[in-house]
């Protein structure tokens, strides 16, 4: 039996609205769907953007992947979550793994897409791309990114205020993702720059849920949560 194709489809950030034509046509014939889950509450904010784009019937898998940075653990995770993949392909099924932005950009289909391959090396993959939070948040806020010649960094700050330390005076505009755990280091990086007032940012951009950040915030009075993503620099459009 010919294996299954296996898709990784970016769902944008949030708005039902931003995923793009191809992305709902292949959600549409997939014969089975996952969506990554947290492990601690099984929820997940790819579940909530494309229900309601979902044939009646058409139902959504959940896989479940740990909130933590710990090595071991999230290797674990994505073999479990390949093998259960892995097993739809066997059947001859296509199946579509669906991630908030873009499966290129911070996205956990490229460790699930290498953990089925190591399983399936014969399976066909297919990325399909997607609005970035990145994106969102600028056409939010209402900037332009980059002009002319101007460079732009994309940086994660798991690793605190490090990029911001050795980069910000070398670029013209950063973009901040993975904020909420190390904010405390990040405002630190911002303030010994003297960034905060250039700093903007959008939690849970596109969705019911948002909250727009003129500045860098408070930290003893929000607490920014996982889909936070911060730009410092960036053009207002005026």
């Amino acid at each position: 039996m010919k294996t299954g194709k296996l898709y990784g489809i970016g769902i944008g950030p949030g708005d039902p609205e931003l995923l793009t034509l191809k992305a709902l046509r292949i959600i549409k014939e997939a014969e089975v769907i996952y969506v990554a889950a947290s492990s601690k509450n099984n929820y997940s904010l790819a579940a909530s953007v494309v229900k309601p784009h979902l044939p009646a019937g058409k139902e959504l898998k959940m896989l479940s992947f740990p909130m933590t940075y710990e090595r071991n653990e999230l290797e674990r995770a994505w073999r479990e979550n390949a093998q259960k993949v892995a097993q739809e392909l066997s059947k001859g099924k296509d199946v579509a793994f669906l991630t908030m932005g873009d499966p290129c950009f911070y996205s956990t289909f490229s460790y699930l897409a290498r953990a089925v391959k190591e399983l399936l090396p014969q399976v066909e993959f297919e990325i399909v791309p997607g609005v970035t939070a990145a994106q969102a948040a600028a056409a939010r806020l209402k900037m332009a990114l980059s002009e002319g010649d101007e460079t732009v960094l994309f940086a994660s700050g798991a690793s605190g205020g490090k990029a911001l330390r050795e980069f910000a005076s070398k670029v013209d505009t950063i973009v901040l993702y993975k904020v909420y755990r190390q904010a405390e280091d990040i405002y630190q990086a911002l303030k010994e720059n003297g960034l905060l007032e250039k700093t903007s940012g959008v939690s849970f951009c596109s969705t019911p849920k948002e909250k727009v950040f003129k500045n860098f915030p408070d930290l003893t009075r929000v607490k920014l949560p996982y889909f936070s993503l911060f730009i410092v620099g960036g053009k207002p459009l005026k």
